[in-house]
């Protein structure tokens, strides 16, 4: 199967590279330096110039194997410092060195584990069950995705762990944890986090704690959960500031909650204007739920249609959930409605990465 060639360079080595990638074996996918995260993580090899580099590293990108670093002439010290930040592993002048880079990347091409994948969770306004629902996504993907990372990223919240009725377990929570240094093991995360069985792993705020996330700390925490195989689910809630930028731009496929109300739509509107996810193509996947019952009448597909999200599955609100919160956290049986729109939404995810099949 071909391989991804991730080229982060100018117009003027961008037809160089293509040309080495393809005498390489791969299929070379040109990107923004600063908004290349899911990219970086899945692709084969990267290819970056000195200008990308500066980007790239300002941009916190965790290390990883199979980036090059191309120039039109000897790259200075600065340049190299700045490729080995980001995992660079040679250098290379073109065109005069293109047999040489043609050689690196074929080199590269050996099998390795992709990514696993993040599904975003945004609340079109209050009160429709964000929080709620990105429980039920996680407990649903583990009980079959090999390792699931819940993410409580919304500013506003009561805490997921309260939702879950695991706000006594022990476990680092984000006060406890720093990415300043852009990059946190995989696995030692993964022990340290309160969890719930064996596959259900869950970051949240210590009790009171209302400080604002720091966007290094909450990405290298989702860069560490999906390079060690664990697929990514992150509450957002309604949150507009730069760590739920970050996730949004990380984000396999987001899926925005709406009531089927008149203010449930023109709320929602406003807000996928004020994250850029509206009005613009999308960079990933975007997907609507409608929560029901609509109290003037609205159909899902109207909803849809007037919000401008493809429509992917319904909820109804149910107080036999909302009773189990209160009663020992959220457990949704297997069969339940809740559980079965879940479904639907992950099987939006590429089942090729072990989410759902």
């Amino acid at each position: 199967m071909t391989e991804v060639l991730l080229a982060l360079t100018g117009t003027a080595l961008s037809d160089d590279v293509a040309r080495c990638g393809a005498a390489a074996g791969y299929r070379s996918v040109q990107a923004d330096p600063l908004r290349c995260r899911p990219q970086w993580l899945r692709a084969g090899a990267v290819v970056v110039d000195g200008a990308a580099l500066e980007q790239l590293v300002a941009s916190r990108l965790p290390a990883r194997e199979g980036v090059l670093v191309v120039g039109a002439r000897e790259s200075d010290a600065d340049t190299w410092r700045r490729g080995l930040a980001v995992g660079a592993q040679g250098g290379f002048v073109l065109p005069a060195e293109e047999a040489r880079l043609v050689a690196a990347l074929s080199s590269l091409r050996r099998p390795h584990r992709a990514a696993a994948p993040v599904l975003c969770v945004v609340g079109g306004h209050g009160g429709v069950g964000t929080s709620t629902f990105a429980a039920v996504l996680a407990e649903t993907a583990s009980r079959q995705a090999p390792g699931v990372l819940l993410l409580d990223v919304e500013p506003g919240g009561a805490g997921l762990d309260l939702l879950l009725g695991m706000e006594a377990t022990s476990g680092l929570r984000w006060n406890d944890i720093t990415g300043e240094t852009g990059s946190i093991a995989g696995p030692a995360l993964a022990a340290a986090l309160p969890r719930i069985g064996d596959r259900l792993r869950v970051v949240t705020r210590s009790r009171d704690d209302g400080a604002p996330l720091s966007p290094e700390t909450v990405l290298a925490v989702l860069d560490a959960a999906r390079t060690n195989g664990e697929t990514v689910i992150a509450d957002l809630g309604r949150a507009v500031d730069p760590a739920a930028q970050g996730v949004l731009d990380s984000a396999d496929l987001v899926v925005v909650l709406t009531a089927a109300s008149v203010p449930g739509v023109a709320a929602t509107r406003k807000l996928l204007t004020r994250l850029a996810l509206g009005g613009e193509p999308v960079r990933s996947e975007l997907g609507l739920v409608v929560r029901g019952p609509a109290p003037g009448g609205l159909t899902a597909e109207q909803v849809a249609d007037a919000v401008g999200v493809r429509l992917v599955t319904t909820l109804r609100t149910r107080r036999a959930l909302a009773r189990r919160c209160e009663e020992g956290g959220v457990r949704p049986p297997a069969h339940s409605p809740e559980v079965r729109s879940a479904r639907v939404v992950l099987e939006l995810l590429d089942p090729r990465r072990g989410v759902i099949g």
